[in-house]
């Protein structure tokens, strides 16, 4: 019916924007075929070693023991700059209609050159089917990250029938669970994970099956920059809700409760997180920021947070993200931020994530977040957020109380005498942490009853360890 052709040839210092590109629509069409080709999509070996190496450095000097690249052992140092070769150019593209409607991304699929349908009964994954209504549409090509000169060999196509045998298209949604549930007190969740309609493996039903078998009671689906793949959720009764991942040129931030989709460059050098953040709150919803001190560009392109963040728009820090081992040096970076925001008075709640792309992203030593409530809704685990109502672990239960205030309450200093109570579910090394220094650490405990004086206003929370392993944490008891 109509085809577009645009060629693009984009330079190292084409990085980071946001390039718009029109197309007009003629009545009577069903469906946008979207296919590209980038040349070339990858650096050469060497090449790639460069950049690798020199953001492994970043990486690897932080958290609670810092090392020096300088010190690995070159043949250590080629074994682990293998799992992030080759360095590639990273392109994608969002796209709305003539009513200026979101409806898709690229994601992996652009990335592989892979056919993007947006079509009146069916699309791809992460794009959103519908009339395709006549006009000028919007295609905003996104340069995550271009390490070398390319070319972007781009097609349109607008058909009048849509077409029948298309790669990785999202048909209907099959409902795991068929009858409703319902569960209050500590209920088990996961706050950040991907599913095919961004650049996750597992399907919608297949995330939820995944869960399932982890045990947990709720789970946010985060995919990157869409809510699509929520929205196609239909008639499921586990309890599935809403987030979103801005994943933005300078660092990541989830947030969950959303109901409407936000456009993701409102996040910028010059705005910072704020409007992002204002829009998440007027949709009721809790804005974190996410694996602030993961591995950053050009490896995984933005998921370091380069950004001067105003705190007071935050709800809430992602402290362990992923495999705490496999993550620890930022892991262990995250957790001094965030004490260091909770000594200047911010009351910022801790939050786990596996950030789930494959299931093997799931070990032993990913982290589950529980949090209490009265009843398993979205407004009750939203409310329950905000107040901090939570605690991490990589499973074994913990409760913690001081005088009759559990974790996210408050208690007067006026009391100046505090007895608190702990409990874990294997022998695990505690550190009671009271304005950010340990005040006291017990070996291998599993419960215990202490006697301690109130001296200042802030907070007091627990951190259980094996060794150097990390195996539950919990947020504040607010001291006021």
């Amino acid at each position: 019916m109509k085809e577009y052709i645009f060629k693009l040839e984009l330079f190292p210092e084409d990085s980071k924007k946001h390039l718009p590109i029109y197309f007009d629509v003629p009545e009577g069409a069903k469906e946008i075929i979207i296919e590209n080709t980038l040349e070339p999509r990858t650096l050469d070996l060497e090449e790639s070693k460069k950049l690798v190496k020199k953001a492994l450095a970043i990486y690897i000097n932080q958290g609670d023991s810092p090392l020096d690249i300088k010190n690995i052992p070159e043949k250590t140092l080629n074994e682990i700059i293998k799992n992030f070769i080759p360095v590639r150019n990273l392109i994608n593209f969002r796209i709305f209609d003539s009513h200026g409607d979101f409806r898709g991304t690229g994601d992996e699929r652009f990335s592989k050159g892979v056919p993007i349908k947006i079509g009146e009964k069916v699309s791809s994954y992460g794009c959103v089917e519908g009339k395709i209504y006549s006009g000028k549409w919007r295609m905003v090509i996104e340069t995550h990250a271009i390490v070398k000169k390319c070319l972007l060999n781009l097609k349109i196509k607008i058909n009048k029938e849509e077409s029948g045998n298309l790669p990785e298209i999202f048909n209907e949604y099959i409902p795991v669970v068929k009858e409703p549930t319902t569960k209050n007190g500590w209920v088990a969740g996961d706050f950040h994970l991907h599913s095919l309609h961004s650049d996750g493996k597992l399907s919608l039903e297949n995330v939820i099956k995944h869960s399932i078998k982890r045990k947990l009671d709720f789970i946010f689906l985060t995919d990157h920059n869409k809510i699509s793949g929520f929205q196609k959720i239909k008639n499921e009764n586990y309890k599935v809700f809403c987030g979103m991942e801005f994943t933005t040129f300078y660092g990541h931030f989830t947030s969950f409760g959303i109901s409407e989709y936000i456009e993701w460059d409102v996040i910028d050098l010059k705005n910072g997180i704020r409007k992002a953040a204002e829009l998440v709150h007027s949709q009721g919803g809790i804005f974190c920021v996410a694996h602030p001190f993961t591995m950053g560009d050009p490896i995984c392109t933005g998921c370091r947070s380069t950004l001067n963040i105003d705190w007071k728009y935050v709800d809430a820090i992602e402290i362990w993200a992923g495999s705490f081992n496999k993550r620890r040096y930022e892991n262990t970076e995250a957790l001094k931020l965030w004490r260091s925001l909770l000594n200047s008075g911010y009351r910022i709640t801790g939050l786990g994530g596996t950030d789930m792309h494959t299931p093997e992203d799931v070990t032993v030593d990913s982290p589950i977040t529980y949090v209490y409530v009265e009843e398993l809704t979205l407004e009750n685990l939203l409310k329950s957020l905000k107040e901090g109502r939570v605690y991490i672990t990589r499973g074994p239960k913990v409760s913690f109380s001081i005088n009759e205030a559990n974790i996210g309450e408050r208690i007067r200093l006026k009391d100046k005498k505090a007895n608190l109570k702990y409990s874990c579910e294997e022998n695990l090394d505690l550190r009671i942490y009271y304005n950010g220094n340990v005040i006291t650490e017990i070996p291998k405990t599993s419960s215990g009853n202490i006697d301690f004086f109130l001296g200042n206003s802030g907070y007091v929370y627990l951190e259980f360890w094996k060794e150097k392993e990390l195996y539950a944490i919990t947020n504040p008891i607010y001291v006021i």
